[in-house]
């Protein structure tokens, strides 16, 4: 396991802190949760965009079979 420093302002430092025990976790498992959703979230923005990139050519045609109803 890679161990790794960061530098925070104090106000998000603090608010951080806060969130971590509000949360019942330690700041190391609270970083590694929040990290985990961000790249969750990005594999998920990528697949929409792939998805979106295959369906773009589709979507004149759809759109005319709504316009003849």
């Amino acid at each position: 396991m890679k161990s790794i420093t960061i530098t925070l302002p104090e106000p998000l430092d603090t608010q951080i802190a806060n969130l971590a025990q509000e949360s019942g976790l330690t700041l190391n498992d609270f970083f590694v949760e929040v990290t985990k959703d961000i790249v969750e979230q990005d594999e998920v923005r990528k697949r929409f965009m792939q998805r979106a990139e295959i369906g773009k050519d589709k979507v004149d045609a759809v759109l005319e079979m709504l316009r003849q109803e």
